[in-house]
């Protein structure tokens, strides 16, 4: 009924007015494999799978709402669906293998029984002995009540002639036990059956959500390629601008001393033209002082 009324009104139903009621996808409330694609809960009805009615809720909304959002754990649904594959798996090999374990432990004791009847029969206890047969006959029944359940995803068939023995294989999709080279119409209504096409799914489901998984991550790649492509041209332009800057430093350095010896060379150009001057200023004056004295003289 809770499961019922949480898919008519939603998980927060019983939620106080005022507060927030919206869904997310992260809510525990909700099923996480039904949003990504489908519910394991969904794909095994009455058969040895069979996971019983979801806990959670099947939102449509959200499910619809699921492949456009950017905050998806795609990652994480895909782990939980493969291990909830892988468990289901093991779980039913395990129980096999128990049961196959238990048949020839019954086997030995059944042999065990037999012998021990046959002893006594002739040392001439018959009560014994027929006690030892009716246990070998129980022991049977249980064989035989453990066979059946091991084959019980298989058909109905013609009574089987005991002395045909019948070579098994496992169904590498679902882990049925089969019939080897069994007649073409039960391979058929296996591969059709709601649990082989419900693990099935499950695979493909997984190998799709991996191939997604690994072309996101290219782009991601190429994203974080042209990232780091994109900042070492900006370093590179940097680099040419700093060289270009401290080259036109250079350039104006090397332009001031230029003008500064300019400069120097000028002042001492007209310098030694001031001091030629003087010098030559000097020497007329001189020249002119000695030619008054000799005019006076002749006088």
């Amino acid at each position: 009924m809770a499961a019922m009324l949480d898919e008519l009104m939603g998980p927060k139903r019983n939620v106080e007015l005022g507060k927030d009621t919206t869904v997310t996808f992260d809510d525990p409330d909700i099923c996480k494999y039904y949003i990504v694609g489908f519910c394991p809960h969904d794909m095994f009805v009455n058969t040895k799978a069979d996971l019983g009615a979801c806990p959670r809720v099947h939102d449509d909304n959200l499910r619809l709402e699921y492949p456009k959002n950017n905050q998806r754990r795609i990652r994480k649904n895909l782990e939980k669906l493969k291990t909830n594959e892988e468990n289901g798996q093991k779980k039913e090999d395990m129980r096999k293998l128990r049961e196959e374990q238990e048949m020839a432990r019954l086997d030995g004791e059944i042999k065990k029984c037999m012998a021990d009847a046959e002893k006594a029969g002739e040392e001439g206890l018959v009560a014994k002995c027929q006690e030892l047969v009716d246990k070998a006959e129980q022991l049977e029944k249980q064989k035989a009540s453990i066979m059946e359940r091991l084959n019980s995803n298989i058909p109905p068939t013609a009574p089987i002639d005991e002395s045909a023995i019948k070579i098994m294989e496992v169904c590498e999709v679902c882990g049925s036990m089969l019939i080897k080279n069994d007649a073409q119409c039960r391979v058929e209504e296996h591969l059709s059956g709601k649990m082989h096409m419900g693990f099935s799914k499950i695979k493909v489901t997984i190998e799709e959500l991996r191939e997604r998984i690994r072309k996101r991550d290219e782009e991601n790649e190429k994203e974080r390629q042209r990232a780091r492509e994109e900042r070492e041209r900006r370093e590179r332009e940097r680099r040419r601008s700093r060289d270009r800057d401290r080259s036109r430093d250079r350039d104006r350095r090397s332009s001031r001393r230029s003008r500064s010896r300019s400069r120097g060379d000028r002042e001492r150009r007209r310098s030694r033209s001031r001091d030629r001057y003087r010098r030559d200023d000097r020497d007329r004056r001189n020249r002119d002082r000695g030619d008054d004295r000799d005019r006076r003289y002749r006088r």
